[in-house]
């Protein structure tokens, strides 16, 4: 991905004013087709109901790599990425030349990997995908870096397949259409591109063995086993075993701790609304807020962890 070097020079050239927070707070989330689209909306509704001045928006983008990016350079105040490309960018390591400065603000919930074939095309499992065309997800995005992950971390090679780099939405409607054999969506458990494909096709999740998993945590260990349990989607009635990351909000280290107080503070007072978007956000909990150990959370997040019950609008510090 040369195109990530190019972007992350401008990103340490920026010059961007950093003097105020700005009033309006983009969120960078990804395609329509995923969880990350409407999170981010339900996100920026609490924010601007919830506290005086903020007016948040959701902005449909590529993806967690372009997120994190964007963020760096003051493009988006709040990116949401996958802890793999976090821990990534945090570290300069990976598709990152140089580390990036972010800092996490809470922890949302876990992506889970799924790989989708349709049944009757012969794929079982990940080394019939050899010789396959395969959407990896779009370019720049989160599932196309875990697709890249998993591919690799099993010992095969991209040059094996056919590759394809499309959306959510167009990897389900590029397999409906026979363009495309298999195809990677990393999401929240119920993600609506991978549910309406389960109701119009024969949809079958392909699972990775114990060795697979062994293998792909040993190189990444940002990743977890998880299995999709039976009756998640349409028809397919057996738990699915595969492999999860804990997505995150990011915001730049330099962001104002009293601003990254408030944002956090009413995200877990305002939780219930998360959760009518998406039962995902049921493990938006500061028990699992430590999930990322990589990357540090932001000294505003820590400030409410040690005292959850203040007030979210109150500055102690005035």
């Amino acid at each position: 991905m040369k195109w990530i070097a190019f972007l992350l020079i401008i990103a340490v050239c920026g010059c961007a004013d950093n003097n105020k927070e700005p009033s309006t707070f983009a969120i960078a989330t990804a395609t329509t087709g995923g969880l990350y689209y409407p999170f981010g909306g339900s996100m920026a509704s609490i924010w601007s109901n919830q506290l005086e001045g903020i007016n948040a928006k959701a902005e449909v983008t590529g993806g967690s790599v372009i997120n994190v990016i964007q963020v760096s350079r003051h493009e988006s105040e709040i990116g949401i990425a996958m802890g793999d490309v976090v821990t990534d960018a945090y570290l300069g390591q990976g598709n990152f030349s140089q580390p990036l400065p972010l800092r996490v603000l809470f922890t949302a919930y876990p992506n889970i990997v799924h790989i989708m074939a349709l049944e009757g095309n012969g794929i079982q499992g990940l080394a019939d995908l050899v010789g396959k065309r395969v959407s990896l997800g779009a370019a720049g995005s989160g599932t196309a870096a875990a697709a890249e992950n998993i591919i690799s971390g099993v010992g095969m090679s991209l040059d094996d397949l056919a590759l394809n780099y499309l959306g959510f939405g167009e990897t389900t409607t590029a397999l409906k259409d026979g363009v495309i054999d298999a195809g990677f969506i990393f999401g929240g458990l119920g993600v609506a591109a991978v549910a309406e494909l389960a109701v119009t096709r024969n949809l079958r999740l392909i699972p990775l063995s114990e060795s697979e998993l062994s293998a792909i945590v040993e190189k990444f260990p940002a990743y977890r086993g998880y299995d999709i349990p039976a009756g998640t989607y349409d028809k397919i009635e057996h738990d699915v075993h595969t492999l999860g990351v804990w997505t995150v909000v990011v915001v730049h280290s330099d962001m104002a701790e009293n601003t990254a107080y408030q944002l956090t503070c009413t995200i877990y007072r305002e939780r219930e609304q998360l959760i009518k978007v998406t039962q995902a956000a049921k493990d938006t909990t500061l028990e699992n807020i430590h999930q990322l150990k990589a990357v540090p959370l932001h000294p505003g997040t820590l400030r409410y962890l040690a005292n959850p019950d203040a007030p979210c609008v109150d500055d102690p510090a005035a």
